[in-house]
């Protein structure tokens, strides 16, 4: 379904400016002491033959666990955080990424994703969009968006917010913060200005600047339906329908 809504949102990831499709999604060589190399391994491959993550792209259980998989990226969450992890901040417990999104989604809570400038630059990947969607992610806040990464994660039914005239680093966010994002499927327009706050631990409540990085009507459609797949079969359904009442 959507991923619509009004909804209070824990930071999955605070990340800075130019990450890549490669950071979120890479393609390289899978690293045989790293933990993508140890499931597959409890699955029966040889660790000394892992091949590359591009050779998996039809295992969503390894490009889940691949997201985000990458050593040139900082997580701003927390200091000195390990790779491919995050920070529980109910918990305060540092875990791999789709451990913490799984523990987000079985306690109903919301996550996003904060970043700077140039989200999702370089090679357009359809990974690094489903990666995020199998995280759980609803949206991704950022100062601004690479072009076609940005209508990926539409495609996925994940929102696009851009700040404007705020950056992750001057907004100073704290583990302990929340976004509370108010994006009610019917008041989504291209470019509309979005109801974002930040809510800190102390309670104090911040107002961000933000719009919609939505282009067209069809990307309002995509997004109020969950995403490309969703929309496809919704379609299917409403022609069947319009079929069997024709042939009544």
């Amino acid at each position: 379904g959507t991923q619509l809504g009004k909804f209070v949102a824990h930071p999955l990831l605070i990340l800075g400016d130019d990450i890549t499709t490669d950071h979120i999604s890479p393609a390289s060589a899978i690293p045989k002491d790293s933990l993508v190399a140890d499931f597959l391994v409890s699955k029966g491959d040889d660790r000394n033959d892992l091949n590359v993550f591009a050779s998996r792209r039809g295992n969503w259980e390894v490009m889940m666990r691949a997201a985000f998989h990458s050593k040139t990226l900082v997580n701003h969450l927390a200091p000195n955080i390990p790779l491919p992890h995050t920070l529980h901040v109910p918990t305060g417990d540092v875990m791999p990424i789709w451990d913490v999104a799984e523990r987000y989604r079985s306690e109903a809570r919301s996550v996003v994703v904060i970043a700077g400038e140039r989200y999702g630059m370089g090679s357009s990947r359809d990974w690094a969009a489903k990666g995020q969607r199998l995280l759980g992610i609803r949206a991704v806040i950022a100062v601004s968006f690479e072009r076609i990464h940005r209508s990926n994660l539409i495609g996925m039914g994940i929102l696009p917010i851009k700040l404007l005239d705020q950056t992750p680093k001057g907004l100073g966010v704290k583990s302990c913060d929340v976004f509370e994002i108010n994006a009610q499927p019917e008041k989504i327009r291209p470019r509309a200005m979005l109801d974002v706050k930040l809510i800190r631990v102390g309670g104090e409540v911040v107002q961000l600047k933000a719009v919609a990085a939505i282009e067209t009507q069809l990307e309002v459609e995509l997004l109020q339906n969950g995403g490309v797949i969703p929309s496809i079969l919704k379609q299917k359904i409403h022609a069947q329908a319009r079929c069997e009442a024709v042939s009544h």
